[in-house]
């Protein structure tokens, strides 16, 4: 079965590289769907190591790297004419390891592109083709990833140009630093420890194309586009740009989402990866979740929310505790009683659950509260207490 070829690879990507689910998810429904993905951090977040790792485990996928600048030619993107052919009355461009050869394209820097460079790369993202000694060819290219640490000021009449380049990539992610504290260790122990990099799931592009066809089969119901129309109307009247071709094309997205969680029918729960589709500036994103809560979650998903949210505030405060604080033991038992009370009542709300979406929203937010009392506990040394034990 197919789908059980993509999902080890994506749990191992998640366990070797630490705080990227985000950008991990947006690759893989990336490669799915065949659209293109921003992702905008800062150095060293582990951008391009994430998608190199993911491009290993493709056999058979050729990728392209560049780092743009002003200076970048054609001729770096898309070969260079054959010194040899020069006199021939049809001159050949060497493509050998350049774009126009490859299944995954990732361009560093986007945005410091030339204006040559900048129709070049329109025309392939847009319609993978590229013109070769006044022949339009086709290109084999899956998806096109980009990546800079800023989005272009579009005020700026110079900086202008580039919102069509912007609008290609059709998803969006944001990269940070790595927040937590027992991960930075776990990361810098296996890299003294000189832990060799491991690729234990793979898969074929043959196999890779196969999986774009049984995504694209995944039904999508009409009542779901009648409630994606709603969000539409509702985030453009809250200010957030959405096009008709934006809308016309979200579909493909959910139906990669629910594809992967092994289902032939996308549902409701499937619109969560929408924040990655809609916002066109970061400061949209918190009102984009906002509009897909509200449209998407049930009561019963809406209570778990809170919650979770109520534990990520009992950790906030034991932090600052814990940083004031000589007594590290007496803020770890008073975070265990908080986390506790919150995990019965989760516990409380799951009984007599029977439908499959509510029983694993409740799984999730149980795990997601043994993950904040794991930080917590690791924190300050602490032997860690399965909460239900506690």
């Amino acid at each position: 079965m197919l789908l059980n070829m993509i999902l080890p690879i994506i749990e191992e990507l998640n366990e070797d590289i630490a705080e990227r689910g985000e950008l991990i998810e947006c690759l893989v429904i990336a490669l799915l769907t065949k659209k293109n993905v921003f992702v905008l951090g800062d150095t060293g977040q582990a951008k391009s190591y994430a998608i190199n790792e993911l491009r290993k485990r493709i056999i058979g996928a050729k990728q392209f790297e560049r780092l743009l600048s002003k200076q970048t030619d054609e001729d770096a993107l898309l070969g260079r004419i054959s010194v040899n052919s020069v006199l021939d009355d049809n001159p050949k461009i060497i493509t050998t390891g350049k774009l126009p050869e490859a299944h995954i394209v990732f361009l560093d820097e986007t945005f410091k592109c030339n204006d040559g460079v900048l129709n070049s790369l329109l025309t392939a993202m847009n319609e993978r083709k590229y013109t070769n000694e006044g022949e339009v060819v086709d290109i084999p290219a899956i998806s096109f990833i980009g990546a800079s640490n800023e989005i272009p000021n579009f005020n700026n009449p110079e900086e202008q140009i580039l919102r069509a380049l912007y609008d290609r990539f059709e998803l969006k992610v944001v990269t940070k630093y790595i927040q937590d504290r027992s991960n930075r260790l776990r990361l810098l122990l296996h890299k003294q420890n000189g832990k060799a990099e491991r690729v234990t799931s793979t898969i074929t592009l043959d196999n890779l194309y196969d999986m774009q066809q049984e995504v694209a089969s995944v039904c999508v119901p009409e009542q779901i586009n009648e409630l994606m129309d709603d969000i539409l109307c509702e985030l453009r009247s809250l200010g957030v740009h959405v096009s008709d071709r934006k809308f016309l094309n979200y579909y493909p997205i959910t139906q990669a989402k629910a594809w992967l969680s092994g289902r032939d029918m996308v549902e409701v729960s499937d619109l969560s990866l929408m924040k990655y589709y809609f916002w066109n500036t970061p400061e949209e994103v918190a009102t984009i979740q906002n509009v897909l809560d509200k449209y998407c979650l049930s009561p019963f998903e809406e209570e778990l929310k809170h919650l979770i949210a109520m534990a990520d505030e009992s950790y906030e405060s034991f932090t600052n505790a814990t940083s004031a604080s000589l007594n590290p033991n007496g803020a770890i038992v008073k975070f265990r009683g908080e986390l506790k009370k919150i995990y019965h009542k989760v516990k409380k709300m799951s009984v007599g659950v029977d439908d499959a979406t509510t029983e694993i929203a409740a799984e999730t937010a149980i795990a997601e509260l043994e993950e904040i009392s794991k930080k917590a506990h690791a924190k300050v040394g602490a032997a860690l207490v399965p909460l239900h034990l506690l």
